[in-house]
């Protein structure tokens, strides 16, 4: 196996504690015009709800935070969105361990790409500016960019020709069910799930999935499943 690819928000960058951590900016910058006496945490809590770990379009996140009950006068739904667009992919948190993870894959020999969906290529740039990793990898394929989205297999074909990689020799390693390890396991990666940010669907006809709740449980893993595959080719 000699290439990795991974996926964006919810496995390498952690976006509820980057929304967590809007939410005490948004208490700052508009406490004079929110309501008082909010329970401490309410703001973060909502916004996570609302954000739905970014499955929900910008329109839709706006329009509910600007009908919260948190107001003392409505709120132009341009202004909170650009706001949000200001804050959150310039101060993008990352999933624990990440950098240590990235780091021990090069030394491994892996050659690192990035696959994210997107509705706005320059946020997703801006969290990897932010989170210093753009020369981990050696193609960084964005859905707004290219036209297509997972879980649709074009975008992983596209990847693996960038990449000149081989698909039995590739892994996947994303949060999602169905957009990442569906998505690459249909195409024969070798498919790992990041557990938390997102329910196993129980309709999902595939095999019991390979999976890690934490970026320091990939490398072992990956180290595990190599020593199978070179032990059965033996």
């Amino acid at each position: 196996m000699k290439f990795v690819f991974f996926d964006l928000d919810n496995t390498l960058t952690d976006r509820k504690a980057t929304i967590s951590a809007y939410a005490d900016h948004f208490a700052s910058e508009f406490q004079h015009q929110l309501i008082k006496d909010m329970p401490k945490g309410y703001l973060a809590t909502v916004f996570n709800e609302i954000d739905n770990g970014g499955y929900k379009t910008h329109k839709q996140r706006f329009t509910a935070i600007a009908a919260l009950h948190i107001w003392l006068k409505p709120k132009k739904i341009d202004e909170l969105s650009d706001h949000w667009q200001q804050w959150v992919p310039n101060n993008s948190k990352a999933m624990a361990g990440m950098k240590t993870c990235l780091d021990k894959l090069l030394t491994m020999g892996f050659r690192l790409c990035l696959v994210s969906n997107a509705q706005n290529a320059n946020n997703q740039r801006a969290k990897l500016k932010r989170l210093l990793i753009e020369n981990y990898f050696d193609s960084i394929i964005i859905s707004a960019e290219v036209g297509i989205e997972k879980p649709d297999k074009r975008i992983f074909e596209l990847a693996l020709k960038t990449m000149k990689a081989n698909v039995a020799e590739s892994f996947f390693i994303g949060d999602h069910p169905i957009n990442d390890y569906q998505g690459s396991y249909k195409l024969g990666f070798k498919s790992i799930w990041l557990e938390g940010s997102h329910s196993w669907p129980q309709n999902l006809n595939l095999e019991t999935p390979l999976k890690i709740k934490h970026l320091s449980e990939l490398c072992p893993l990956i180290e595990q499943l190599k020593k199978v595959k070179y032990k059965l080719v033996g």
